[in-house]
């Protein structure tokens, strides 16, 4: 479980405004403060540009809203295009920005023809896999359409090498701010409503792991590493798995 006085002791010291009632974090005084917490200097600075693993606190912490004053800003923006370009070099359908060690409430979601390239055709309609445009959402709020469960496999960057059964809500609504500031919902179902489930999770601080089946949960390359006697090195960079 992650301990509270972590993230506590993180957010504790930034700059923190009410607007509405509604608690948001400057930009600069996060980055700043995250530095000063982590004990970061010039060759580890946040955001990073590898994706934080498991353990991490910033993981196990609720993230923060995002002023929307500051969504227009052009360093706001370089985030934005950092997530993004962060995502696509890991080939994610998405990415939050907790996992690249910034506790706020922002995270993008995508699904190309490249991610369906040697998908097979029976699961594509099982899962109900389409594809999914680039699309950012700030401050999102998460409202279930349909409560069935969908139980399928996952996996997350964020968890390196494993995956495990997850269930998940056939259909969620969800609405958030884009990157200019202004509020949108989006509809998804199947495939695509697994995507912002899994991403809006991390920015409550909840990882797969506390909803899959546990006995489903396994080592990704568990035939590879015994087919190889144990000589394969699993990398934190996009990789993966080589002998």
């Amino acid at each position: 479980m992650f301990r509270a006085h972590y993230f506590g002791n993180t957010v504790s010291r930034a700059v923190v405004v009410r607007i509405s009632s509604a608690r948001f974090i400057s930009i600069q005084k996060i980055k700043e403060t995250l530095q000063q917490f982590l004990g970061t200097n010039s060759k580890t600075q946040i955001p990073y540009s590898h994706v934080c693993q498991v353990g991490d606190p910033v993981l196990r912490g609720r993230a923060i809203k995002v002023n929307p004053e500051v969504i227009k800003t052009a360093e706001f923006q370089k985030v934005v295009k950092h997530l993004t370009n962060v995502m696509r070099t890991y080939n994610s359908f998405g990415l939050s920005g907790p996992q690249i060690g910034l506790p706020w409430q922002i995270f993008v979601v995508e699904c190309t023809e490249n991610h369906m390239k040697g998908v097979e055709q029976s699961v594509i309609k099982a899962q109900e896999i389409s594809l999914v445009p680039t699309t950012v959402f700030i401050n999102p709020e998460l409202k279930v359409v349909d409560h069935t469960p969908i139980t399928f496999y996952e996996g997350c960057e964020s968890v390196r090498g494993f995956t495990a059964a997850v269930p998940r809500a056939y259909e969620v609504d969800i609405t958030a701010l884009n990157v200019t500031g202004k509020q949108f919902t989006w509809k998804a179902r199947g495939w695509a409503a697994r995507i912002v489930q899994h991403e809006y999770d991390h920015l409550q601080g909840r990882l797969y792991l506390d909803k899959m089946d546990l006995k489903t949960f396994h080592c990704a390359a568990w035939y590879k590493i015994n087919k190889n006697n144990g000589k394969v090195h699993l990398s934190y960079w996009p990789s993966y798995w080589k002998k």
